[in-house]
């Protein structure tokens, strides 16, 4: 049931804001339709891809046997920029209407009372502070910038590369390989932190939300006392999941062919990332834990109570006491009422105390493992692959 409210709020768009945000926007990278989206998300193809192939052909290192590794033939750069980078700014588009519609619907759904209203507007105001912090944003970039320095301390192929070559007199970085290193992981890294950092925001805003007075009801049909929608839509996190997994399937596949590491020797690595992935994003639900377990016994001891009482008078009524000749069992609302506080009661016992079904883990393992799918085929062939579903199927 809706809620007619007469002030108006502040829209939680995390997404939109910060100083990467606004310099995109000055520029005009930024508009309010999809084609200008569909750029931004594209134009970094532009600046890290497109040069790394210029660079490497011009060394002589885009292809050829005359090194291990050349650049069209490393899984791991096509992956990171081609579909990655492009995926966690398209997210952006997609992520950041639906939260703040979640937001929105705090207010809508009448979960907050009007005596709330200004703690629910600080609450979105706060969030929009961090979200457009300076500083927030030049630490991300600096802790981007130090995880590629120290990856260049261990590199992830332990042969020579188009971008990083192994000499008995020294390793040394290409052309192509200092603008690897200095600029596009870097800004792979920065958008992935950034993702991080919205989500810590977002746990922020539902940790704010829970403190409310929220008018959450036990026997919400939601089996999640009114809470439901939040859970809903943490599944197009799954973006986020498939273009990190997508990074990761290809480091694995460079690592794999080329360095001769078998996948099963990736298998507990794969489970442990899937799993920490999946927990990461569903993290910030559980700060409705408490309060849903509170609502849960709360419902309980008030329709336990209720339920006594209107099953005694039933029997009374029905079956040990004497019976009024003039009204008959057939037809009677009391059985109806019977029977429905008995689904009220059924509510209660099924409601969840994290407020997500299992369709969104589910969705969120599924996007981390699919990226992975492809690396089946260096252990069997694609027959042997379908041969073993259609055993699975059939």
């Amino acid at each position: 049931m809706s809620v007619i409210t007469y002030r108006p709020f502040t829209q939680f768009h995390l997404t939109e804001g910060g100083p990467t945000y606004r310099l995109e926007k000055r520029v005009g990278l930024i508009r309010e339709n999809l084609s200008k989206a569909r750029v931004r998300a594209f134009l970094p193809i532009l600046v890290t891809w497109v040069p790394l192939l210029v660079l490497s052909a011009v060394e002589g290192n885009a292809k050829g046997n005359h090194i291990p590794i050349p650049f069209l033939h490393d899984f791991a750069v096509h992956t990171r920029f081609l579909l990655a980078v492009p995926l966690l700014l398209l997210a952006e588009t997609i992520l950041g209407v639906r939260l703040a519609h979640v937001a929105a619907h705090f207010i809508e759904s009448g979960l907050v009372i009007e005596s709330d209203y200004n703690e629910y507007e600080s609450a979105i105001q706060k969030g929009l502070r961090w979200r457009d912090s300076a500083l927030a944003e030049f630490l991300l970039i600096v802790i981007a910038f130090a995880l590629t320095t120290a990856s260049q301390l261990s590199p992830e192929m332990q042969i020579s590369s188009w971008h990083f070559m192994r000499k008995p007199s020294g390793d040394s970085l290409t052309a192509a390989g200092w603008w690897y290193t200095i600029f596009c992981v870097p800004l792979y890294r920065f958008l992935l932190l950034r993702w991080l950092w919205r989500v810590f925001l977002w746990g922020q805003f539902l940790w704010r939300m829970n403190r409310l007075n929220l008018q959450l009801m036990p026997t919400h049909p939601d089996e999640s006392g009114g809470l439901a929608f939040v859970g809903e839509e943490e599944r197009f996190f799954s973006i986020l999941l498939f273009a990190n997994s997508v990074t990761a399937a290809g480091v694995l596949a460079n690592s794999i062919i080329y360095d001769k590491v078998p996948l099963q020797h990736y298998w507990p690595l794969i489970a442990a990332y899937v799993v920490i992935s999946v927990l990461t994003i569903m993290l910030p639900l559980l700060v409705f834990s408490s309060t849903l377990v509170r609502v849960k016994r709360w419902g309980r001891h008030q329709y336990g109570a209720l339920g006594t009482e209107y099953t005694s008078a039933f029997q009374k009524k029905w079956v040990t006491g004497p019976r009024d000749p003039e009204e008959v069992l057939l037809g009677t609302g009391d059985i109806q009422s019977l029977a429905d506080l008995g689904n009220s009661f059924s509510f209660i016992e099924k409601m969840d105390v994290i407020p997500v079904g299992p369709r969104t883990p589910i969705s969120l393992a599924i996007a981390c493992l699919i990226p992975f799918v492809p690396l089946l085929l260096t252990m069997m062939s694609l027959g042997d692959i379908l041969k073993a579903l259609l055993k699975m199927i059939l």
